[in-house]
């Protein structure tokens, strides 16, 4: 039998012979072979590897070893605790230590010196250093407190011509909350690079409490009247949101952008209006929007009376969501949602089968659970029902297995069973039927441990004939327990792991037995 350090020595020379001599008939050869970790034959040859005298080998042996965890293997680690080499004492102390086996201090010492060491920041004399590289380096690892000892660096790097210098340093000005920075921050708004503007924005957020207010709003309205960025013109509605003693001068501001003629501008307005401000007397400015010419407009603006949630929306949301097309109806109907209105109910329920539009029927879904009205119970029964090979919309179901949860609706536990338990896609042609998503089954494992009771239970448990997915297991188990009153736990894998000595024993793969859980002891 070849040791351990020739077996590595030949599928190296193996590959460096491929690499220069290309043959089509001679199979290629891998470093790293795929075993099990309850391997015996492997894991006896592991354990010879720990005599070697190349100390990598020794060391590649330990790793290995640690992951198998044998408390048989305890002698043999504790022997190389005293090893010639300071990495093989290294390793073999970090393999005790997952053991659990006594270390002394010096032994335990060596034990953390094995794991990763942390990447150190590196040194103050780094931010006056001519290397970008290394400027950028030491200046995205300063924190809030740092960066307020350097500010007076970071105010001069804000005006180095580095466009990667100078973001870094805005960042490290929004981490410290330096407002001294503010004037060059609002200096830099202008500037051509799209990344340096969003940055500038984003550190005016964090300082913009302390500097002028007139200053701010004029920056923050020229951005969103005329950036092409949507991400910069987004950051600047925040930054004019921005609470303060006083909100007039930039609710003034705010209303005016309305009335933009840019779309992009009044969408972005309307955005800023339901971030931060919760201002239901804005609601009635922004109602006109709801009929603007530009979807993008309508939409934001939708969003927003969601979030104001002013009663006097009501009416003129469910006309838009009459009235607009796909990309207005989903934020009306999520608004419709959260304002509870129950005169949308037969709007929603109406729609809701008729739409191929994934986005729109989730949002019509969670609004029907938000609402609560029982009208809402046949469709949305209906959407863990309609599963359609060339319009599947999972989405939709998951989101009804949350809205069902709401009503707490008994009449979808046998769907909801079904569904865990049963292939319930339409096959391909040629095939056969198969199970819904893992998060669709794991939704409905969810919604039966609300609502199942006993014999839901005992349904999902006698119900599993195939094997479940390893994702699904630990919900499997909670669901059981909980509906059961029994302890389950999820059965895992066999678990493999590369290793470095080509195994002598076949170790075929036992695939988990369903359910895939079982009673904990």
């Amino acid at each position: 039998m070849k040791t351990a350090s020739q077996l590595i020595s030949l599928l190296l020379v193996g590959v460096s012979a491929c690499a220069q001599e290309p043959d089509i008939a001679k199979p290629p050869w891998t470093p790293l072979i795929l075993h099990p970790v309850k391997d015996a034959a492997t894991h006896e040859l592991l354990r010879a590897a720990l005599t070697e005298s190349d100390p990598l080998v020794r060391e590649r042996a330990l790793e290995a070893l640690a992951f198998i965890r044998d408390p048989a293997d305890a002698a043999r680690v504790r022997a190389l605790l005293n090893s010639e080499s300071l990495p093989t004492r290294q390793q073999a102390a970090k393999v005790a230590a997952q053991l659990g086996l006594t270390l002394s201090s010096e032994q335990r010492a060596l034990s953390d010196q094995a794991s990763p060491a942390k990447s150190s920041p590196p040194p103050p004399e780094a931010l006056r250093s001519s290397n970008v590289a290394l400027l950028v380096r030491a200046v995205q690892a300063l924190d809030g407190e740092a960066a307020r000892r350097e500010s007076a660096t970071l105010l001069a790097l804000l005006r180095r011509p580095e466009v990667v210098v100078r973001e870094a340093a805005m960042n490290a000005c929004s981490r410290g909350k330096i407002t001294a920075a503010a004037p060059e921050l609002l200096r830099q708004l202008d500037d051509a690079d799209e990344g340096l503007r969003l940055a500038a924005c984003r550190a005016l957020f964090m300082v913009g409490r302390d500097i002028p207010q007139a200053d701010t709003i004029a920056a923050m309205v020229r951005r969103m009247e005329l950036d092409p960025s949507s991400m910069v013109r987004e950051a600047a509605g925040l930054v004019l949101v921005l609470p303060k003693p006083s909100d007039q001068p930039a609710i003034d501001a705010l209303l005016k952008l309305f009335q933009h003629p840019r779309g992009e501008t009044r969408a972005s307005a309307a955005s800023a209006a339901g971030i931060l401000w919760a201002k239901p007397e804005l609601a009635p400015a922004l109602h006109p929007l709801l009929s603007d010419r530009e979807d993008l407009v309508a939409r934001a603006a939708a969003n927003a009376l969601g979030i104001l949630k002013n009663p006097n929306s009501k009416a003129l949301l469910l006309t838009a969501f009459e009235t607009r097309g796909p990309v207005v109806q989903e934020r009306a109907a999520v608004a419709l949602g959260e304002l509870r209105s129950t005169n949308a109910v037969p709007a929603l329920v109406a729609l809701l089968p008729k739409t191929t539009d994934e986005a729109l029927k989730v949002s019509i879904v969670e609004a029907l659970g938000k609402i609560g009205d029982p009208r809402a119970l046949p469709p949305l029964r209906q959407v863990l029902l309609q599963i359609l090979l060339n319009n599947n919309l999972p989405r939709a179901r998951e989101a009804a297995f949350g809205a069902l949860t709401r009503f707490r609706d008994k009449l979808a536990v046998p769907r909801a069973i079904d569904i865990v338990t049963k292939p319930v896609v339409p096959p391909l042609p040629g095939a056969g039927p198969t199970y819904d998503e893992d998060y669709i089954r794991i939704a409905a494992l969810r919604f039966l441990a609300e609502v199942g009771d006993r014999a839901a239970g005992a349904a999902v448990l006698a119900g599993l004939k195939d094997p479940v997915n390893r994702e699904v297991r630990p919900v499997v188990a909670e669901t059981l327990e909980r509906l059961l009153g029994k302890n389950y736990r999820p059965l895992p894998d066999q678990d493999f792991r590369r290793y470095f000595i080509e195994s002598m024993t076949p170790n075929p793969v036992q695939p988990v037995r369903p359910p895939g859980v079982a009673l904990a002891p």
